[in-house]
């Protein structure tokens, strides 16, 4: 089984490399018409897939839609984190530039 578990964990890395090598990191800018949170943005495609997966209500044959939902797991999982690495990088900023000028 543990050889299993590390196959389609290699499908699914593939997955989000190729689509990363098509479409770039465009599910983590802001967008170009609207300006939408990506964490938001990748929640609504979860969402969607979702969405699709109940519809159908049927996994056999297909499974694009479960490899997909994985992908947009390990995307949100990516795009909660670089919002930290942003907040904390944002707090520093500004603590930096409160303590320089309160040095002058």
């Amino acid at each position: 089984m543990q050889d299993k578990i590390k196959q389609k964990c290699d499908e699914i890395r593939d997955l989000l490399l190729e689509k990363n090598i098509s479409y770039g990191n465009s599910v983590f800018d802001r967008g170009v018409l609207f300006d939408i949170d990506p964490v938001k943005a990748i929640q609504a495609r979860i969402n969607d897939k979702l969405n699709r997966i109940k519809k159908n209500q049927s996994f056999e044959g297909d499974d694009d839609d479960l490899k997909d939902l994985t992908g947009y797991f390990i995307l949100l999982q990516l795009a909660i984190e670089n919002q930290k690495d942003v907040m904390v990088f944002k707090k520093i900023h500004s603590e930096w530039v409160y303590n320089d000028t309160d040095d002058e």
